[in-house]
C-alpha cells in the first residue's frame, strides 16, 4: 500500500519533539503515528533568566537538530510534508534568530518562530467540530499559555500570556499572575454569559500540553475512552504533588525529573483559569502542537487541489 510521511519539529521552552506520521494515499486525512522522539533540553531556563540561549545549549540544540533530520531523511519526509516551529523561548532569545540561521544553515531544516496567537491557532485545529459549542482551549507550555475562545465554530479571540511553567519554577514570572489570569477570566466568563443563549451549550475547558496529559494519566480509577478530567479531582492530585519533593514525586509517581518539578505549577495555570470561567471539567485532547503542525500541513495542502 502507498503512503506518504509527514514531520513536525516543535521546539519548545521544555523540550524539542519530532514527531512523524503516516499517511496512507487512499485513506483520507487518517494519518498513523510512526515517530515521536522528546528531548528535555529547557531552552526556556537560560531565556527566561538571561534573555539568550548559551553556547552550550546552541550546540546540543544544533546536534539534536542533525539527529531530527537524520530520521526525517530516514523516512523520506519531503521538504513540502514538513514544518518546524519555535515557540516561547525563541521569541524572547535575543540571539533566537542567529540560531535559527545556524540550524538552516547546518542541517538543512528550516525552523520558524511563531507567535503565541499562531500557534494556539494550530493547536485549536485539532479540535475537530465546534458547531453549538463554546470552548475555551488553554495550551500551557513552559514559556507561555495560551488561551483561544471559539463559540459556533468561530475563534473569537485568542490571547497568549507570559506565563509558563519553567517561567515559574525559576521565578521569572510577575508574582501576580494568579490574580492577572484569574481577573483576564474573570471578564471572559462575564463576557460569555452575557452573549450566551438559554439554549446554548456550557462552556468547555478544552486543556493541551505536556504536563494536562500526565496529570490525566496519574488520576486513577477512569474510562480511559473518555478524556476528561475532574476539576475537584485535579485540585486534589495537585494538593498531593505538591506535598511532594520534586525527588519524592519522581518516585511516587514514576516521573522523569523535567516532568516532576513543572507538573505542579500547570496544573495550578488549569485550576485557576478553570475556577475563574466555573467549569467542572477538563477535556483533554490526546494530541499537541506537532499533531497539529501535520494536520495543518495536510489540511492547507488539499485547499490547493
Amino acid at each position: 500500500m502507498a503512503y506518504t510521511h509527514y514531520g513536525a519539529i516543535d521546539i519548545g521552552s521544555n523540550a524539542v519533539r519530532l514527531l512523524i506520521k503516516r499517511l496512507e494515499d487512499d485513506v483520507q486525512g487518517r494519518f498513523s503515528k510512526d515517530v515521536l522522539l522528546r528531548v528535555p533540553l529547557r531552552l526556556g531556563q537560560e531565556v527566561f533568566t538571561t534573555g539568550k540561549i548559551s553556547d552550550k545549549k546552541e550546540q546540543k540544540l544544533l546536534d539534536l537538530m542533525r539527529a531530527y533530520a537524520i530520521v526525517l531523511n530516514l523516512y523520506d519526509v519531503e521538504k513540502v510534508n514538513f514544518r518546524g516551529c519555535a515557540t516561547a523561548s525563541f521569541r524572547e532569545a535575543t540571539n533566537g534568530r542567529d540560531i535559527i540561521d545556524n540550524i538552516r544553515n547546518i542541517t538543512g531544516l528550516n525552523i520558524e518562530i511563531i507567535s503565541g496567537e499562531e500557534e494556539a491557532t494550530i493547536v485549536c485545529g485539532l479540535n475537530g467540530p465546534t458547531q453549538d459549542r463554546t470552548l475555551v482551549y488553554v495550551d500551557v507550555g513552559g514559556g507561555s499559555t495560551e488561551v483561544s475562545l471559539i463559540s459556533n465554530g468561530q475563534t473569537l479571540s485568542r490571547h497568549s500570556y507570559p506565563i509558563g511553567t519553567v517561567r515559574i519554577i525559576n521565578n521569572v514570572v510577575a508574582p501576580e499572575w494568579q490574580k492577572t489570569l484569574t481577573e483576564d477570566m474573570n471578564d471572559l466568563y462575564r463576557r460569555l454569559s452575557m452573549r450566551r443563549q438559554p439554549t446554548e451549550k456550557k462552556i468547555r475547558l478544552v486543556g493541551a500540553g505536556g504536563n494536562i496529559n500526565k496529570l490525566f494519566a496519574l488520576a486513577t480509577e477512569r474510562d480511559t475512552t473518555e478524556r476528561t478530567m475532574n476539576v475537584d479531582e485535579l485540585r486534589t492530585l495537585h494538593t498531593e504533588l505538591s506535598q511532594l519533593s520534586v525527588e519524592e514525586r519522581m518516585v511516587r509517581y514514576k516521573l522523569k525529573p523535567d516532568r516532576a518539578d513543572v507538573i505542579v505549577p500547570a496544573a495550578q495555570i488549569f485550576l485557576t483559569i478553570a475556577d475563574a470561567l466555573h467549569v467542572a471539567e477538563i477535556e483533554i485532547p490526546a494530541d499537541g502542537l506537532a499533531d497539529g503542525i501535520i494536520a495543518d500541513i495536510w489540511t492547507k495542502q488539499n485547499k490547493q487541489k
